[in-house]
Order: C-alpha cells, then sequence, then structure tokens
C-alpha cells in the first residue's frame, strides 16, 4: 500500500495544508497570547509543527508493519511505545537546542521553553496518536474496499458458475429429443432425417459459437429459434405451423442468451405432441417504455393426458432472470380455453454484462 500522504496532490496537499493550519493556530496563542516578538512565534511554530510533520510522515511505516490483527498486541504495543518515546525525544531535544541559541539572549524565552516542555509532551502524545488513528482509519478503510471489491468479483464467479449450469442445461435436453427423432427418422424416412441433422449442426454451431455470451441481440436469437422450429417441422410436418409477428424496433434489443429456446421447446412438448390436429405457435414482439414485451402463444388439446415433465425449461428460465435482473416476476403464464401464453418481458437493459470485470 502506498504512502496515502504521496498518492496524490490533493493528498500531498491536504496534510501539509493541516499543518500549516496547526502552525498558524500555535504562532497565533503565541504572538498575541504570550506576546512574544514576531520572530519567536514564528520560529516557536515553524521549528516544532514542521519537524512533527516530517516525524508524522515517517509513522506511517511503523502504522503499517504494525496491524493488530496481523501482530502480537504487545508486539504493537511495544513498538509505538518505542517509537512515540524516540520521537519526544527528538521533537523536544532538536528544537529546543536550536531555538535555545537562536534566542540565547533572550532570557524569558529560555525559561519558557523549559516551563512548556510538559505541554509539548503532551501535545507531542496527542499528535502521536491521531496521526497513527488516521492511519489506521486509511489501512482498515482501504482493506474494507478491497474485501468488498473481492466479495462482489466473488458473487460476480458464482453468479457466472450458475448462469453457465443453467445454459448447459438446455443444450443436452433438446439435443436427446432432437437425437431421438433422427433415431426414428432413419427407419421411417432418411431423406428427413439427413435434412434435420444438417438443420442440427446448423442450430448447435450457433449455440457453442456465443456459449461465453450472456446476451445477444433479439434478431440473433430470432434466428436461431427459427432453426430450431425448422428442425422440429422436419419431424412434425404440416402437424407443426409458426409464425412471427415482430416489431422492427425489437430486433437490436439484447436479451439473455438462449432465453427463448426454452419456451418453445415447451410449446412443442405440450402441444404439438399432444394434439392429433394442426398446432400453431405464435410470437408476437413489441417494445414499449424500455420493455422488450414477448408473448407467445400455441394450441393445446385440454383433453390429452399431460406428458410428464420436469419443468427444467421455465424454471431455469426463471431462475436466469433473478440472476440476471434480480427478479423472477419477469415471466408468467396463462390458459384461455385451448391456447396457453407465456409472457416475457425484458428490460432495455445488460446489467451483469456490463458490470462484469475481466
Amino acid at each position: 500500500m502506498n504512502h496515502p500522504v504521496f498518492i496524490d496532490r490533493k493528498s500531498v496537499s491536504v496534510y501539509f495544508g493541516l499543518w500549516a493550519l496547526v502552525a498558524g493556530v500555535h504562532f497565533s496563542v503565541f504572538y498575541f497570547f504570550y506576546d512574544f516578538t514576531f520572530e519567536i512565534a514564528g520560529a516557536d511554530s515553524i521549528v516544532f509543527n514542521f519537524l512533527f510533520c516530517l516525524i508524522g510522515i515517517s509513522l506511517w511505516y511503523i502504522v503499517r508493519y504494525t496491524i493488530p490483527d496481523k501482530t502480537n498486541f504487545w508486539n504493537v504495543a511495544f513498538n509505538h511505545l518505542t517509537y512515540l518515546a524516540l520521537t519526544l525525544v527528538v521533537w523536544i531535544g532538536l528544537p529546543y537546542t536550536l531555538l535555545n541559541w537562536l534566542f540565547n539572549g533572550f532570557k524569558p524565552y529560555h525559561d519558557f521553553l523549559i516551563i512548556s516542555i510538559p505541554y509539548r509532551l503532551f501535545s507531542g502524545i496527542l499528535f502521536y496518536a491521531l496521526t497513527g488513528l488516521v492511519y489506521y482509519l486509511i489501512i482498515y478503510y482501504k482493506n474494507l474496499q478491497e474485501k468488498v471489491r473481492t466479495e462482489s468479483r466473488l458473487r460476480e464467479l458464482l453468479k457466472e458458475t450458475e448462469l453457465n449450469m443453467l445454459k448447459s442445461q438446455i443444450n443436452p435436453h433438446f439435443l436427446f429429443n432432437s437425437l431421438n427423432s433422427i433415431s426414428s427418422l432413419t427407419i421411417t424416412n432418411p431423406g428427413k432425417a439427413r435434412e434435420m441433422i444438417i438443420k442440427l449442426s446448423d442450430f448447435l454451431r450457433y449455440s457453442v459459437s456465443t456459449n461465453t455470451k450472456r446476451f445477444n441481440a433479439f434478431e440473433n436469437e430470432l434466428a436461431n429459434i427459427r432453426r430450431y422450429l425448422e428442425i422440429e417441422k422436419v419431424r412434425f410436418g404440416d402437424k407443426l405451423q409458426f409464425d412471427f409477428d415482430i416489431d422492427k424496433d425489437c430486433c437490436t434489443h439484447k436479451i439473455p442468451l438462449m432465453i427463448l429456446q426454452p419456451l418453445f421447446e415447451n410449446a412443442i412438448k405440450h402441444g404439438v405432441y399432444e394434439s392429433t390436429e394442426q398446432v400453431k405457435i405464435e410470437m408476437k414482439c413489441r417494445y414499449s417504455k424500455g420493455f422488450l414485451e414477448i408473448v407467445i402463444e400455441n394450441d393445446f388439446d385440454p383433453d390429452a393426458h399431460p406428458r410428464k415433465g420436469t419443468g427444467l425449461g421455465l424454471k431455469n428460465i426463471r431462475e436466469r432472470l433473478r440472476l440476471l435482473y434480480k427478479t423472477d416476476k419477469l415471466l408468467t403464464t396463462s390458459v384461455s380455453g385451448t391456447k396457453y401464453f407465456v409472457f416475457l418481458t425484458l428490460p432495455n437493459i445488460e446489467p451483469s454484462e456490463t458490470k462484469h470485470e475481466p
């Protein structure tokens, strides 16, 4: 840790400015109260205060290497008492010798130097204690700042780990379903199986190339969703229909990476799988008052036996939103007749991305 007095010009100005103020008060007391001459009052003030100003600078090194929580208490006490004794000897002895020599012919001041020794000793102890206390406060403040920064970095790393774990659960889930479908198509329709493998390759290439990001432009995520739906359409054919109604203002809006895919997986799993009729998945996106408002709706058969699932998709999304935006109220769902709705509201900010420290 650098010497706090010499961190910058402001610190230097403050330190020497304070001692100049003390010297000014010292001079005023001697000149106006004790009626010493201008020369005596000025010399006494400058010599004593300038000397302790220099001693105060050196005191930093004693304080810096005698931190109570890192050093034995008795060792700290011994070091400070020793340095205090040395400080008082130097602070009283040198000015006394110098000033007594300068004003040797003025007996009242010579007598005053001797009488004032106890008061100067008290002042020296007080200056020493105050200077040392300020240095200790600076050290603890710096340590506290470093601790806060370290904890912030640890929280950021923990959040990053959680987010990566949540994202890593998405691709295997989708890949498992796709490989099962390809396996079936290799027997029933080899041509569609090859088409699905090519589309799956494009989809996974996108996932791998953006895996290190937290946010991506909405238009890029939308393009990836189209790939996903085209893969599923190879399997389901005309049974699956989809349509997008997107405002152009939405395209450049940043959204969490791969946040939409689990919603469409959910729509296919509980809509297309369970229905014998054609199912249409629609997505609308509007940008309003700093928020991206996304609505995904799909048909479903209310009489069909629901597929058993783990609820991983929606759970992951809520958890990621909580980590990124500090709230889990951005995702809601509702049912109206044979329609299932998902409402996703995303703020136009990237909190974790912009605050992240490398």
